[in-house]
């Protein structure tokens, strides 16, 4: 039976595992109050607290926007924001799953510490506090737009301290709208991860490609609820909006005036479908040539596509002329693979959630914040998905909480941090493989095998070269140091 197998049946196992980790910075104080965490800083830290703007993309590259040094894909938008804050060059996600993910980003905490690990099985537990709900208890209007339906209650738990929770995308159908449904579609979510027989069942039954074709977001669709949502909060207090756009995540399916845009003269047989998708999943095709740059093509003009209505949302945010001003974040939850590497991979190297390569884990992330931000910065420390939790409260001038295992990035843009011991570590929800990033150089480690990988993330950020015989001094350090982290987070 193969490793994969043997997962979905320990599901009594795994679904209850809810790990603390290890050591005073990962420890939250059992029934800690929430009010009390989110008690304001000394008067003068925040002057007046800002509006909060976290934009996630799902399935966004860094290497496809022009800040992160693309030249062909068109995000002008992206590419502004960027231009009026910071980029954070080295930008890692704890797991490459969208649930997993965002919950990382609201919690602060490693998939494995939470024991949200598998997507939309695992969900946000009552224990932990929330970015939400800290900035709720902090004197802040909360609004949750997501455009995917994964983040529903039943699916993920993220719901908590949102006062306006609601997903923009249509559902897939009106059967599949009955709250009934909802729930029993939750469960069959968890015998899908868990069990052999369901999963192979959806081999045959095309549920989950009926739902990814028609309960898809669309970047308008999702823009027009933000700037509806921007014009009923009150101003008098600040808000704290969260907006998910799904548009760059399969099925590829831009608008017919964008299919185009990178695959101009492209006459075969790729679409960008769920039923190309699955092929290319069960290796009943394996794209090559243009085939594989059509496949790509449709991805990116996804991206170009969601690039402009982003800008239909940053204009509306930059109309409110609000006194304390709008600090906004935008990163993603994951990447996508193309076929790059075979090897160190779960199922298959195209799409995702197969590995830590950086085409699944390295993503972007931009801050801007004016009068605090300078514009044009950029940050070479590696950063993660939990530094998203500490950053947003630091930025409200509220109480770092005690669960956050992440670090703010501001003291990277001031000067209290030069990111020098700062390291990024991941992992696959079976933790097989684990990866860390630190001083520029990456390691990938498969712990059934042993084997590993390293790589030159300023030289070589496509991971084509394996620097591992080359550099056993900076290999050395970078396992002991992904070892200690694996102890400390309790992921084994």
């Amino acid at each position: 039976m193969s490793r994969r197998a043997l997962l979905r049946l320990s599901a009594g196992s795994l679904a209850a595992v809810a790990v603390v980790g290890a050591g005073a910075a990962m420890r939250r104080s059992v029934g800690g109050d929430v009010a009390l965490a989110a008690q304001s800083l000394p008067r003068g830290t925040v002057s007046r607290p800002p509006n909060l703007v976290l934009i996630t993309v799902d399935t966004l590259r860094a290497d496809r926007l022009g800040s992160y040094g693309n030249s062909t894909v068109h995000t002008p938008a992206l590419d502004a924001l960027a231009a009026g804050g910071a980029r954070f060059l080295w930008h890692f996600i704890q797991e490459p799953q969208t649930n997993p993910s965002h919950a990382s980003m609201f919690t602060g905490q490693y998939p494995s510490t939470s024991g949200i690990r598998v997507h939309m099985v695992d969900k946000v537990p009552a224990r932990l506090d929330t970015l939400a709900g800290l900035l709720a208890a902090g004197g802040y209007q909360t609004a949750g737009l997501y455009s995917w339906l994964s983040f529903d209650a039943q699916y993920s738990g993220l719901n908590r301290g949102f006062e306006v929770y609601r997903n923009t995308a249509p559902p897939p159908s009106s059967f599949m709208a009955n709250p009934a449904i909802k729930g029993a579609m939750a469960q069959y979510r968890v015998a899908e991860q868990y069990l052999v027989l369901p999963q192979a069942l959806n081999q045959v039954v095309p549920l989950k490609s009926d739902v990814e074709s028609t309960a898809k977001g669309d970047a308008t669709r999702t823009t027009d609820a933000a700037i509806a949502q921007l014009r009923t909060f009150s101003a008098g207090a600040p808000f704290f909006l969260w907006v998910h756009y799904f548009d760059p995540h399969y099925p590829y399916q831009p608008p017919a005036s964008f299919a185009p845009l990178y695959s101009p003269n492209y006459n075969g047989p790729i679409n960008g479908s769920m039923a190309v998708v699955d092929e290319v999943q069960t290796g009943k095709l394996q794209p090559r040539g243009a085939d594989l740059q059509r496949l790509i093509g449709l991805y990116e003009s996804e991206i170009t596509y969601m690039d402009g209505e982003i800008a239909r949302l940053l204009k509306a945010i930059d109309a409110l002329n609000h006194p304390s001003g709008t600090a906004i974040a935008l990163t993603s939850d994951h990447g996508e693979s193309f076929g790059e590497h075979a090897d160190l991979d779960e199922g298959g190297d195209y799409f995702h959630p197969h590995s830590l390569y950086n085409t699944e884990q390295w993503v972007p992330l931009l801050l801007s914040w004016p009068g605090h931000v300078p514009p044009g910065g950029s940050v070479n420390a590696p950063t993660q998905a939990i530094d998203i939790f500490p950053t947003f409260l630091e930025m409200a001038g509220l109480r770092a909480s005690p669960q956050a295992q992440g670090a703010s990035v501001l003291p990277l843009l001031d000067g209290r941090d030069d990111g020098a011991t700062r390291a990024a570590y991941g992992s696959m929800p079976d933790y097989v493989f684990t990866s860390v990033a630190s001083g520029g150089w990456k390691l990938l480690r498969n712990n059934a095998s042993g084997s590993q990988r390293l790589f030159d993330l300023i030289g070589d950020p496509a991971e084509q070269h394996d620097q591992l015989a080359a550099e056993p001094a900076v290999a050395a350090a970078l396992a002991a140091n992904l070892t200690s982290w694996m102890k400390a987070a309790h992921v084994s």
